[in-house]
This record gives structure tokens, sequence and C-alpha cells, in this order.
């Protein structure tokens, strides 16, 4: 079963794939995400540390995006 939202621990190829929309997130937010080699080892706690975010940030921004498709 599927997750139904995002988690901190998910990889971000898990949440492209999941959600294809979110793409528009990690462009607005200025990452390198989409297409990166790492995408499908760094999880989302990992993509806030790399970037220096607080987690809640990117995770209410990507359950936004989930939620209006």
């Amino acid at each position: 079963m599927a997750a139904t939202m995002p988690t901190q621990d998910m990889t971000v190829a898990e949440v492209l794939e999941t959600w294809p929309e979110t793409v528009e997130v990690f462009q607005a937010l200025k990452t390198a995400c989409v297409g990166c080699v790492m995408a499908p080892f760094d999880t989302l706690a990992d993509v806030a540390r790399i970037y220096e975010m607080e987690p809640a940030i990117i995770m209410e921004a990507l359950r936004q995006s989930v939620q209006s498709h």
C-alpha cells in the first residue's frame, strides 16, 4: 500500500515516483533533487539538512502539492 503523504524518511526518488507533481516543489525550493543521481538514496530529511532548510518547510510544501492534485 502506497503512502498517502510524503514522510521525512522517504527518498526523493520515492516521492517523485509516487507524486510526480512534486517536481515543482523541489524546483521552487531551488534544489537540484530532480534528476540528481542521489535521489534514490537521499531522504527528505537529508534534503533538509543538505540545503539547510527546516524539514517542516519541505514537508508542508510537499503536502500542499499532493493535496492539491
